[in-house]
Formats: structure tokens, sequence, C-alpha cells
């Protein structure tokens, strides 16, 4: 049990870190939840648009993908440009001390691995993270979009700053399109309106 009891604190304690959405009203999920719904869904969109991804490895990436926020926190990615500007440095440190405080290093290999998004389920992973927040916005009827004054064009934006659409996976890039579309369509009252 010496060897489990750190991972068992290890995800009790990634449970009790806070994010700025959530997936129904009142409710701002943590960073365990985020995780879980990333990994099921991931999952089953890779069987259900038949992309021929390894789901072991799809799962891996969903559920270590935030750890290092154990340290760093959650940032919310249209906060603070000074706190996104530090993310990354913030995130660095974090793995530094996930590493020095957790001897496991399949997790700590599979963070590194995932952050370097060469595997196409990477960014699968990656993709579905960015889109999964908006989604559950609009079901919840949050405000978070309209309260920032965030439109559908600055979502876009944004969503184009952080998934490059060019080097994306050919299999990817079809998900991609019918996702923006939907979020375009059915999604866009989520949003605010100048």
């Amino acid at each position: 049990m010496k060897k489990i009891i750190p991972i068992i604190d290890l995800a009790t304690k990634f449970a009790a870190v806070n994010r700025t959405v959530g997936y129904r009203k009142g409710h701002f999920e943590n960073d365990a939840e985020h995780s879980y719904q990333l990994a099921l869904v991931c999952w089953s969109t890779n069987e259900q648009y038949h992309l021929g991804l390894n789901n072991e490895l799809i799962l891996k990436f969903a559920l270590v993908h935030d750890l290092v926020e154990l340290y760093a926190g959650d940032t919310d990615a249209h906060d603070d440009k000074q706190k996104i500007a530090c993310k990354k440095e913030r995130e660095e440190k974090a793995l530094k001390a996930l590493k020095a405080e957790y001897k496991f290093d399949e997790i700590i290999n599979t963070i590194e691995r995932y952050e370097k998004k060469q595997d196409v389920e990477a960014q699968l992973v990656y993709m579905m993270d960015k889109f999964i927040p908006g989604i559950n916005i609009h079901f919840s009827k949050g405000d978070y979009y309209h309260s920032r004054k965030i439109d559908l064009v600055d979502w876009k934006k944004w969503l184009l700053s952080k998934i490059d659409y060019k080097t994306l996976d050919p299999r990817l890039k079809p998900l991609f399109d019918e996702s923006v579309q939907e979020i375009e369509g059915d999604f866009k009252d989520t949003f605010y309106h100048k």
C-alpha cells in the first residue's frame, strides 16, 4: 500500500482543484469531474466517429492532462491576461513538484507525452477539452460567456489561437469542423451578443 497511498492522496487533492465552469446551474466542477467527463467523451468520440485511435492512450491522456493544476491551479481560459501569460511557467514548475512528490514515472511520462501533442490521441483530448466547457455552460444555462462579454467571434478567435487547424491530424478535422458548426448553430445563445 505504501506505493498506492500517494496516488490516492493525489486523486483526492486533484478533486479539490476547482474550475470556473460547471455542468449544472450553480455548480463549479473540479478537475477530477472535468477529467472524468473528458475521458468518457473522448473515448466515446473515438468509437462513434470510428477514428481508430488507441482508447487506452486517450483515457490516460484525459485523466492526467490537468494534473499539474494540483500545484499550478486552474487557469481560466478567459482570465486576466497576466495570469494566462504565466500559465506555462507555473505548469512547468508544477510538473517538477509532481515529479518530486509522486514517484510514479508512468504518470509523469504520460503528462510529458500529452504536452507534446504529437500523438493524435493527445490532439483529440486537447481539442475536446476546448469544446466541452461551452457545451456544459449551455446545458447548465450558465452566464460565463455573457458575464465576460465573450461573443462567438471572440470564442472562435480564442479556439483558433489554441488549436492550429493546419497541423491538426486529418482524422480530427471533420470532427473539429462539425463541432464548430454545432456551437455556432445550436449553442450560439450561450454567448454574449453585442
